[in-house]
């Protein structure tokens, strides 16, 4: 890697990114950008979707992003693309690619930058791809979550390809992501895996009780036993993401009725609101009454990374029930915190979960996730052994790994794979 003297400029490119209007948008896009060296100096483009009067129509469900924020000292552009919702999607990448040229092409005459980080394949991958070509500069991709959703679409299968073929250099999240590259045709060599990581100063073990007050959890702190920290009849377990039915919030309310007859006293937080996939919250509460458990479902709504790192640090579990994840930050920072998962095999979880000493990896069917949530929560857990299975797994070691790909890029005899026409330096 060069010298520090010899900075290196990077454009981060993702519609996924914490903006005044979703400050928890893809928080662990902007961690991974302040994880890089001191000595990178960055610009972010974070385009906003747009279509006529959408907004009025379903409120909350594209607000309205400013133009240009300073966040950190990091300037974030939002630069507006035309987005149909529902239909059409397969033309979002183009779309995508018109709508942040202008502002990419004003932003290279005084920030010429070396190469574009882009998160996500699709709509982003193939946009950044484009304007790779234009500019001149390597393209590195890293494949999050939602790839395998977007496999089976016909008209944009061929759309993943050709962006994975152009990128100077894939990033993975997560084992599986990586096996679905390779399935889209890419050399498994080209593509390396890193997964999210953790800031272990805010993420680290608190004292539950403490925490419980700090939550006005007061009556659950109260029954909590003394020597093994869990909870003897009163046990929280807590669920963090955006309210979405991927994510298996329901699936959790549903289990509780058989965990109650065990743990009477039980709770369960879901911690989270509404988010691009969408918002659940009136179904799940529709859900807890009608299974006679609203009086256990705690709502406690899109939290601060400070507070999330006080709800972790409460519960006597987590619990994921997903879908789909590719390296859910989610498990990463309960670890951290010293709190055991419950989770199922989705993404990078089963590496994650690798030991019995610091959670369980369960099948995404009820009966699986109730028995393994009552295995959990019978069991003693060490929590400085929970906290040292990822406390190395800094979001500097994470920035230390990307930029090892971003010199390699800038290096490569051919940083341009397959070379096109489209290339224009202004």
């Amino acid at each position: 890697m060069r010298q520090p003297s010899e900075r290196r400029r990077l454009l981060v490119f993702s519609t996924v990114y914490p903006n005044a209007a979703q400050p928890h948008h893809g928080v662990f896009v902007r961690e991974r950008m302040r994880g890089l060296p001191p000595e990178v100096e960055v610009t972010v483009v974070a385009p906003a979707p747009w279509f006529p009067f959408v907004s009025g129509l379903r409120p909350g469900f594209r607000p309205r992003v400013p133009r240009e924020e300073t966040q950190d000292g990091v300037r974030v552009l939002h630069p507006r693309f035309f987005s149909v919702p529902a239909v059409f999607k397969c033309l979002d990448g183009f779309f995508l690619f018109l709508g942040a040229l202008p502002t990419v092409w004003r932003l290279r005459r005084t920030f010429r930058f070396d190469a574009i980080d882009a998160h996500f394949i699709y709509p982003e991958g193939l946009a950044a791809a484009l304007l790779g070509r234009v500019f001149r500069v390597p393209v590195l991709i890293t494949l999050r979550g939602l790839l395998p959703l977007l496999v089976p679409y016909a008209l944009r299968r061929p759309q993943l390809r050709w962006t994975l073929a152009r990128a100077a250099r894939v990033i993975a999240v997560s084992e599986s992501l990586r096996d679905d590259a390779v399935a889209l045709g890419i050399p498994r060599e080209r593509v390396r895996v890193i997964g999210n990581g953790i800031d272990p100063e805010l993420f680290r073990p608190m004292d539950r009780p403490e925490a419980r007050r700090r939550l006005g959890l007061s009556d659950l702190s109260e029954k909590l036993s003394g020597g093994s920290g869990v909870s003897r009849d009163a046990p929280l377990l807590v669920s963090v993401g955006t309210l979405s039915p991927r994510k298996g919030f329901h699936l959790v309310i549903e289990a509780l009725p058989a965990l109650a007859r065990r743990f009477p006293g039980i709770r369960y937080a879901v911690v989270g609101g509404a988010g691009a996939e969408g918002a659940q919250e009136e179904e799940l509460r529709s859900l807890a009454e009608r299974l006679g458990v609203a009086d256990r479902v705690i709502f406690a709504g899109p939290q601060e990374r400070e507070a999330l790192a006080v709800w972790y640090s409460a519960a006597d579990l987590s619990v994921l029930a997903s879908a789909h994840e590719g390296c859910p930050n989610v498990v990463l920072e309960s670890l951290a915190c010293g709190t055991p998962v419950v989770a199922t095999p989705v993404g990078d979880v089963p590496r994650t979960l690798d030991a019995l000493d610091v959670g369980r990896v369960v099948e995404r069917e009820l009966s699986a996730l109730t028995v393994g949530i009552v295995e959990a929560l019978e069991q003693p857990w060490d929590r400085g052994r929970i906290r040292a299975r990822i406390e190395e797994r800094s979001w500097k070691a994470v920035g230390l790994e990307v930029m090892e790909e971003v010199e390699g890029a800038l290096t490569a005899v051919d940083p341009h794979p397959l070379t096109s026409g489209l290339e224009v330096v202004p």
